[in-house]
């Protein structure tokens, strides 16, 4: 399974390559006052404005402020955004390691010497986050 790694937090976190729109460098973020904390804010992709999750929040590894990449995938019915500290890197995926333990967390994988969690987008969000709140 082809997959796109995402670094949060000395973390490590996957989605599949097919939900993936494309990797944003420095993204724009317009602040949402009152929003919950996993939402960092939008950002306008195209004239679409697009919510820009906190991967730290939804994966438990604690909160970003300023990142320097996001991630736009599909995330269920709607496109988000997924807040990264690094560059994410295309992988190749075999056979995971062990289950995910959390809501959303599909399996951990072994890649290059270090643990990654593939996660569900949609089903993260879903669990984490509330984002009909923060419209």
């Amino acid at each position: 399974m082809r997959v796109l790694v995402v670094a949060v937090n000395a973390a490590f976190f996957a989605v599949p390559m097919a939900t993936v729109h494309q990797v944003l460098r420095h993204p724009l973020v317009t602040r949402v006052p009152l929003s919950p904390a996993g939402l960092i804010g939008v950002v306008n992709v195209r004239g679409e404005i697009v919510p820009l999750l906190d991967t730290g929040v939804l994966t438990g590894t604690g909160g970003l402020n300023e990142p320097p990449f996001a991630v736009l995938v599909s995330g269920g019915e709607e496109m988000v955004a997924l807040a990264a500290e690094e560059l994410p890197i295309a992988a190749d995926f075999e056979e995971p390691v062990g289950p995910g333990v959390q809501p959303g967390e599909v399996g951990i994988y072994s890649n290059g010497g270090r643990l990654v969690v593939l996660i569900d987008v949609e089903e993260l969000v879903k669990n984490r986050l509330d984002l009909k709140r923060a419209s």
